[in-house]
């Protein structure tokens, strides 16, 4: 299994602080059958900046630490990146990563309060430069929660989306778990990842085990495709009926 976003690296941001944390949640995910996990620190997102090249050179180190560990686990470099006006010129400029260093996926993280009124234009000018925006947990977003047809309609444009394991399973509340389980119903996820901080909260297998075998195959598969950067499956997303959304938060 590959996970596409994962809090691993140490002392970046809100993962692991010290170094045998990020062993431990190697150790783990080994253990559940994940072989290569995409380094997806938080950037620009108010309080931690992690630039591109700081990424790459704890990346390097981490691997190395590993290596000497024994662990079965590739690490290799991305970015969550917070939603912002001119991602797609700093992408332009070299300043971000895309998943993986080189692919055409970039990881973007939405406001957990509301969706700006920028979003839909960023998605478009992201696709026009040749980049496929994934949309980080909008299960968890407020907005998306009142009404998820905002999540529809920039499916419907472009964007892939990646759910969280946690969301799957319900440990991120009943509420968003429903939630979740609505948006998946709808064809409207494309990708699930662990978003783990730390070992305890690596979910991935858990969370594919939850899920009709089926779904969980194509999105284990999706994983692989955004790595070796290919174009992901898709089944045609549908509107979720008014009448069967309530409000969440």
């Amino acid at each position: 299994m590959i996970d596409i976003h994962c809090h691993i690296l140490p002392g970046l941001d809100d993962g692991p602080k010290l170094l045998k944390k990020t062993i431990a949640m190697a150790k783990k995910a080994a253990d559940q059958g994940i072989d290569t996990i995409i380094a997806t620190p938080h950037h620009n997102n108010g309080k931690y900046i992690n630039e591109r090249q700081d990424i790459l050179g704890a990346t390097d180190f981490v691997n190395a630490q590993i290596q000497q560990h024994g662990i079965p686990v590739d690490i290799v470099p991305g970015q969550e990146i917070h939603l912002y006006e001119d991602i797609a010129g700093d992408l332009k400029r070299g300043l971000l990563l895309p998943l993986n260093q080189s692919s055409k996926y970039v990881l973007i993280e939405l406001p957990e309060t509301h969706l700006p009124p920028y979003t839909h234009r960023l998605i478009f000018d992201l696709q026009r430069d040749g980049y496929i925006p994934v949309l980080a947990h909008p299960e968890r977003n407020a907005s998306i929660a009142e009404n998820p047809n905002i999540l529809y309609d920039l499916v419907k444009n472009g964007a892939a989306v990646q759910a969280d394991a946690a969301s799957v399973i319900g440990t991120n509340g009943k509420k968003v778990k429903k939630l979740t389980q609505q948006l998946l119903d709808a064809n409207m996820v494309h990708i699930i990842a662990s978003n783990a901080h730390d070992a305890k909260t690596i979910h991935l297998a858990k969370a594919y085990r939850s899920l009709e075998a089926t779904m969980s195959d194509m999105f284990i598969e999706n994983s692989g495709y955004i790595f070796h950067d290919k174009p992901i499956a898709k089944e045609m997303p549908e509107r979720i009926r008014k009448s069967r959304v309530r409000k969440f938060f």
